[in-house]
């Protein structure tokens, strides 16, 4: 996977970065094998994205993310717009009170289990909703077979 590829909010480990000529700048600021990579937002349009590495914020554009290869940690959160249909554990909400109430309104509070159909409506435990692509990428989630794996 590349790291242009992968979801807002998503945990990475660096496994090669692709010999070009932007390459010694991207080993200059921290982007080496095994280093771990955290995507933290999108600009309006897409491009560029804001990563963390170690502790430092860092602006890439696509062309330069795609040419870092890495793997997704599996307990990392994804948001549950960028999720693929299953079961998830929801760990984080983002935003204030109105729309954790609405949220929960359907049954989507931290730490419930949900699951996202292939037409992207969800399944909770009061039924089942199409609540819209904003709402869903405030729903920070973990898959809930990677949190079963966990407790094992």
């Amino acid at each position: 996977m590349k790291l242009s590829e992968v979801p807002v909010g998503a945990k990475v480990k660096v496994k090669d970065v692709e010999e070009s000529e932007i390459s010694p700048k991207l080993r200059a600021i921290g982007i080496l094998p095994g280093v771990t990579i955290t995507v933290v937002k999108n600009a309006p349009m897409g491009d560029p994205r804001m990563y963390k590495v170690f502790n430092k914020l860092i602006s890439l554009r696509q062309s330069e993310a795609s040419l870092v290869k890495v793997e997704m940690f599996r307990d990392s959160v994804i948001p549950l717009s960028s999720a693929t249909p299953g079961l998830y554990k929801v760990k984080q909400i983002l935003g204030g009170y109105i729309i954790r109430r609405w949220l929960s309104k359907v049954g989507i509070t931290e730490g419930s289990t949900i699951k996202l159909l292939s037409d992207r409506r969800v399944v909770t435990s009061l039924g089942t909703f199409d609540i819209g692509f904003g709402k869903l990428s405030k729903i920070l989630v973990i898959s809930a077979e990677t949190q079963s794996e966990q407790r094992s």
